[in-house]
């Protein structure tokens, strides 16, 4: 293979804007060291980690914008990014979380890259797959908690909490805007009904009132 091979070949050889190891030494299989080519094309800049084995592209070589949520979900799976990401996502909260935290079927993990920090919770309840909606278009599209399910892996996870004062805790410790979640469809917290139990259960007859 012609050692000059550039950034430019690569990047029309590699479909996705996030790809993976294997798929760069096989375009490189030419080379004695495909490793070393690599790490020159990481300390470059023209491609960036995302985790161990996973990349993406410089943002001048992206072929379109890359979100969060895409990254969470290829970052570590199978998961789908939940709690105040997304009721950020639907307009629950006001604010625009730092940090990216997804429910996963494996267990709890931490990943820092230059994106920011995506956590990763073990998912505690059998209501995995309950709730869980594709948000975004074409490529762009993730797994995301929909708005009741968000809030239920919210307080499952929430230690603060003892079932006291539902509307107090929602309002004030986690800012939720009660207005917008009285348009959301209540199909799934129907759904999860069963897997709330003891403070989430008095949480379910709050919510319901709504």
């Amino acid at each position: 293979m012609d050692k000059a091979i550039d950034i430019v070949y690569i990047r029309g050889k590699i479909p996705n804007d996030i790809f993976t190891t294997l798929e760069l030494k096989e375009l490189l299989k030419g080379y004695q060291n495909p490793g070393a080519k690599i790490a020159s094309l990481l300390h470059s800049g023209h491609i960036i980690s995302l985790r161990r084995g996973l990349y993406t592209f410089s943002e001048p070589l992206r072929r379109g914008p890359l979100s969060d949520g895409v990254m969470a979900n290829s970052i570590y799976g199978p998961s789908y990014v939940s709690e105040e990401f997304a009721l950020s996502y639907h307009g629950l909260i006001p604010e625009t979380p730092g940090m990216v935290t997804s429910i996963a079927m494996g267990r709890s993990r931490m990943f820092s890259n230059d994106f920011g920090v995506f956590t990763y919770r073990y998912c505690r309840s059998k209501a995995y797959s309950i709730g869980v909606m594709l948000a975004g278009a074409e490529k762009q599209r993730f797994l995301i908690a929909s708005p009741f399910k968000a809030l239920y892996d919210k307080v499952l996870n929430d230690t603060r909490w003892d079932g006291d004062d539902p509307e107090c805790y929602l309002e004030e410790d986690l800012r939720i805007d009660l207005e917008v979640l009285q348009t959301q469809d209540k199909q799934t917290l129907h759904d999860l009904a069963p897997f709330m139990e003891g403070h989430l259960r008095k949480l379910y007859h709050f919510l319901e009132k709504l």
